[in-house]
This record gives C-alpha cells, structure tokens and sequence, in this order.
C-alpha cells in the first residue's frame, strides 16, 4: 500500500488524471470473462468442453480488445494508430467466440427468437468489441455502428427486442468511454498549456532582464568605446588631455560595474510589493493559484531587496521543478524579524528540487551576508520554503 501511495505521489497531475479515466474503462473491458463465466453457471444447459472453450476465446477476446482500446486512446491523443492488427484479432476472435458458443450451449439457436444463449452471447461479444473501437470513431459514427450492431444482433438471434436492448445499452456505455477519451484528451491538452505558459513566464523574466542590462549598459559602452578612441588619437598627436580622457573611461567602467552589480542584484526593483505582484502574476499566467499575505512596503530597501531574492528564487522554483495548483506567500513582519514564506502543494513531483539544490544555496550564502536563514519545510504534501531576517537597527 505504501509503494502504491508512493507511485501515486509521484505521478504529475496530469498522469494521475489519465489513470483516473484511462483504467476505469479497462477494467469495464476485463470484465468480459466474469459475464461469461456467470452465463456458463447460470445456463441450465452446458457443453463442458465448449464451456471450457468459450470462456478461454473470452479472455483471448478481453486481452484483444483492450489492446484495441489502448491503441485508439493512444491514436485519440495524438500518438501512432497501430490498430489495424489489433483490430484484424478482435474481430476475428468475436467471430469465433460465437461459433464456441454454439459448440458449449446447446439451447443455442441461429435466427430464433427463443434462443436467449445465443442472444447473449451475440451481446457480450459484440458490445465488448464495439466499446473497445468507441475511442476511433466520432460520436455519428459510433451510434451509427452501435445501431448496425444492434441490427445484426437482431438478425442473427432472430429477436427484435435483443437488438434494442443491444444498441440501448452499449450505445450508452460507448458514449460515455467516447467522452471519456475526449475528456482525456482534453486534460493533456491542458497540462501542456500550462507547461507553456511556464515557459512563457521563464522567457518573458529573462527578456526583461536581457533588457535591463542592454538599457544599463549599452550607453556606457559605447561612451567607453567613444572616449577610448579619443584618448588613442590625442595619445598620438601627444595631447596632454589624454590621461583625462583615460581617467573618464576609468570612470565610466566604474559606473557600468555598479549598475551590473545592482541588476544582477536586485538593487533596481521597484520593491517587494511588486515583486510579490510579479510573482503572483507569474504563477497565476502558469495556471497556479497564488496569494500573497502581508505588506512589504515600510521594510527597508536591504531587507526589501534580501526578500525579493526570496521571492524570485521561490517562484522559479515552483513554476519548474514542482506540480502545485496553489501557492501561498506570506509575509510576517515583527519588531525583531522580517519572515517570508512560500506554500506551495507540488511537493511530491519527482522532479522537485534537492533541499541542497544549488538555487537555494546560493540563496541561503546571499541571506547569510545580511544576517539572514533560510529553511526548508516538507509537511505532508507541502514544500514550505521560509527566509528569516532580522529587522534593521
């Protein structure tokens, strides 16, 4: 049970969603040999070789017509369509699963109305293999096949009511495995919109950094690249203003290197709120619902900034590396202490990030130059990421 709890835990959402729909509908297909094996108890009449052989073409028919099932949800979600084969066995085995009805009941009568073996057998193979196609076919076709096969069931059990209770019946199941699949289909559809607004989210964080740098640093660059090549031809012509315009190259070196310094750093944020607006945009845009507690503004720049690193760091976090539908970040400001924590509930994804991931180390060594902690927490089914840091004095 616990590794079963585990594999569970570790499936994304999206794939515990396809579990929850894909085995359903083979476990309705498995349970073929079970209807057959309670018709053989349950006829008074029995064949014990043919009973013996119509329940083992049953299980060959179950094992084809999930293969058949399989391999149209596979061809529904975008994947190969190898279901001619499949397809060629199931039909093939439905065809001989009757004529092994015939040989194990010998109430079993072609087109007559009185033979309820026969009738029942020309349903449970034949619904069996019409569910198995439902995923290949658009919902016109499938009723329009579900009413030919009500047609022939009627035809070859000489009963009119059996084709109608054959076409009723499987016609409501097969809709529903045919919605299924569509409902399937339609949560990867989801979950790869979501990775893409992820990425998107990503993308979009690093062109505005790539911005930032080419705004802070192009113009004095090319101020460096001007005053260098003056400096060179008043050096040639022997000018005396040459020095000066070294020690003004030197001078805007300096200046680009603090403003590299403060993008990288953080230094040109407009505050915590925004990033924490930042961030609450960014998740909700990757399909996590995100709110965020507290009020940053009054803290000083150092611990406003210390904290965006946080909060950065967090949000890149759980938009890759975990599977959270919600995230939470709290803010708690005290006389003694600035503490921020992010709640997130994609803890169990197996591609969450190490405690000693090299991202959260690297954050903990840049708490750690303002007197800062950061810990980790792992509730059930939660990853909690909190940074401590003291108030400024």
């Amino acid at each position: 049970m616990v590794s079963v709890r585990r594999w569970w835990g570790e499936r994304s959402r999206a794939e515990r969603f396809d579990v929850s729909l894909r085995w359903p509908l083979y476990g309705l297909a498995g349970a073929e040999p079970l209807l057959a094996v309670l018709f053989v108890i349950g006829e008074p009449q029995v064949r014990a070789v043919g009973a013996a052989v119509f329940i083992l073409v049953c299980l060959a028919h179950t094992a084809a017509a999930v293969s058949v099932l399989r391999a149209g949800i596979g061809a529904y979600l975008g994947g190969p369509r190898p279901v001619a084969r499949p397809l060629a066995i199931a039909v093939g085995l439905t065809v001989i699963g009757v004529l092994a009805g015939d040989l194990a009941f010998p109430r079993f009568a072609w087109f007559s109305g009185d033979s309820d073996a026969a009738q029942a057998v020309f349903m449970l193979l034949g619904g069996f293999l019409t569910l198995a196609v439902a995923p290949l076919f658009r919902i016109g076709a499938l009723l329009g096949g579900v009413l030919a096969g009500g047609i022939v069931v009627a035809a070859l059990s000489g009963s009119v009511q059996a084709g109608g209770v054959y076409a009723y019946l499987v016609g409501l199941i097969a809709i529903t495995y045919r919605v299924s699949v569509w409902t399937l289909g339609l949560g990867w559809e989801i979950d790869r919109s979501r990775a893409v607004a992820a990425q998107l989210a990503i993308a979009e964080e690093r062109l505005r950094f790539a911005r930032d740098l080419h705004d802070t640093l192009g113009r004095n660059l090319s101020l460096v690249a001007v005053q260098s090549e003056l400096a060179a031809a008043l050096a040639a012509r022997g000018d005396e203003h040459a020095g000066e315009q070294m020690l003004e190259v030197r001078r805007i070196a300096h200046e680009s290197l603090r403003e590299l310094r403060a993008v990288v750093g953080g230094y040109r944020s407009t505050g915590l709120d925004s990033e924490l607006a930042g961030a609450q945009s960014v998740l909700r845009s990757a399909g996590i619902s995100c709110r965020v507690v507290g009020d940053g503004s009054g803290l000083p720049p150092a611990t406003q900034v210390a904290l965006g690193w946080v909060v950065r760091e967090a949000t890149t976090n759980v938009i890759r590396h975990s599977n959270a539908t919600t995230c939470k970040i709290e803010l708690e400001v005290t006389p003694e202490a600035s503490i921020l924590r992010v709640h997130n509930d994609g803890v169990n994804s197996p591609s969450a990030p190490a405690i000693g991931g090299a991202g959260l180390a690297g954050l903990r060594e840049r708490l750690a130059e303002v007197g800062g902690t950061l810990t980790v927490e792992e509730p059930p089914g939660q990853f909690v990421l909190a940074a401590w840091l003291p108030a400024a004095r």
